[in-house]
């Protein structure tokens, strides 16, 4: 195949991205061929307009204000104060990132014989579209690429997609409730105890997600009785809506193997580590000179800001979690915080693009593994 026929075929993936983001719910998980537009399918889309409106705005009021607080005209003495070394440092650590995020991506997968010369490229790709594309549509280009690279169905892709997401969460947030109450000398009195509730919600955090699929369709089960109720067109909704969380809960069935996913929770460990190690190289550069657990604060909470869902690409939240956690965990001034929110934002957004073009590149210049070929790519 030559390069313009690969160009032919790879070039409109973000185009076809967003294709599918905005008819997820009808073309994702079902693949109908029924066109026709019922009243929840409209109402449906309505809400969708109102979600990306209620973001747009969101971004533009946070920007506004979070642009006004930075003095500009210092910026380029932030950026000097990280020497050569800081920068090459922090780009690695965040290599490492994301070839950890393929190794988990290949647990979750549960296909040993998934070509690393593939995968990685996809995640480089993917990470790149995440953090370019509004409304989180670029989440779905792992789908799209995992389909038409490797020939895997668009229910794998969304069962480790979702794994990998939650599992990427359930660590944040115990590893910062932990560093929350490792720091706070006013919850010193109550720490045993937090430490214990921490804990508790950690292992029950863990085994509903090990049991992932018994739960939805436990839930299911409870729901459906109401889901029909309120379902107008026989049933029609109702039944589609529980077909696909049947799939979805199959697909969690997969990772009820203690093996897989004790590797997926120990993976996810360094992604975690590999994501604070290239924020805490860039903030020791900048003179940030704090305890362990109020960086581990500030830099989980850094990684909360990224996760938030009504911005557009991430931009306005990333910037305020840095800045309230600088303020609050290091007392940096407001101005400096703001600043450094951005810096840092911007640093992820040019490696992501760095890292993402390289991907893009070797997605070019690898040969897509026909069905034939997949079971026997790396034996």
């Amino acid at each position: 195949m030559n390069w313009k026929a690969r160009s032919t075929r790879l070039a409109p993936c973000w185009i076809v991205t967003c294709r599918i983001g905005i008819n997820w719910t009808e073309r994702l998980m079902a693949g109908s061929s029924d066109r026709s537009v019922d009243a929840k399918e409209i109402a449906g889309k309505r809400r969708q307009l109102l979600i990306r409106i209620a973001s747009v705005v969101i971004t533009v009021v946070l920007l506004a204000d979070l642009v006004g607080r930075v003095n500009w005209t210092d910026f380029d003495q932030l950026l000097a104060r990280i020497a050569v070394s800081g920068w090459v440092g922090a780009l690695l650590a965040y290599l490492s990132l994301n070839l950890f995020r393929a190794l988990r991506f290949r647990i979750l997968l549960d296909k040993r014989d998934s070509p690393w010369r593939i995968l990685i490229p996809i995640t480089l790709y993917h990470n790149f579209l995440v953090r370019a594309l509004p409304f989180k549509l670029g989440e779905l280009s792992y789908i799209v690429l995992l389909r038409s690279r490797l020939n895997y169905s668009m229910e794998e892709g969304v069962s480790s997609l979702f794994g990998a997401r939650i599992l990427e969460l359930l660590i944040i947030v115990m590893v910062f409730a932990s560093s929350l109450l490792a720091s706070a000398e006013q919850l010193a009195a109550q720490r045993d105890e937090l430490l214990l509730a921490i804990v508790v919600t950690f292992v029950v955090s863990v085994v509903a997600l090990y049991f992932g699929g018994p739960v939805i369709r436990t839930l299911l089960r409870v729901l459906q009785p109401f889901l029909r109720a309120a379902d107008g067109r026989r049933d029609r909704f109702a039944d589609r809506l529980s077909a696909r969380i049947s799939q979805l809960a199959a697909e969690m069935d997969r990772i009820r193997q203690p093996r897989l996913f004790l590797a997926a929770l120990f993976t996810t460990c360094f992604t975690y580590s590999s994501s604070f190690l290239t924020n805490y190289i860039l903030l020791r550069a900048l003179g940030v000179d704090v305890e362990l657990p109020a960086f581990i604060a500030i830099i989980s909470l850094g990684m909360f800001g990224s996760a938030f869902p009504f911005t557009v690409s991430g931009f306005g939240a990333v910037e305020l979690a840095w800045s309230f956690g600088l303020k609050q965990f290091a007392g940096m001034p407001d101005a400096d915080a703001t600043a450094t929110g951005f810096l840092l934002h911007g640093f992820q957004i040019a490696a992501a693009a760095l890292y993402g073009l390289l991907g893009y590149l070797l997605i070019h210049l690898s040969r897509p593994i026909p069905t034939s070929d997949t079971a026997s790519e790396n034996m």
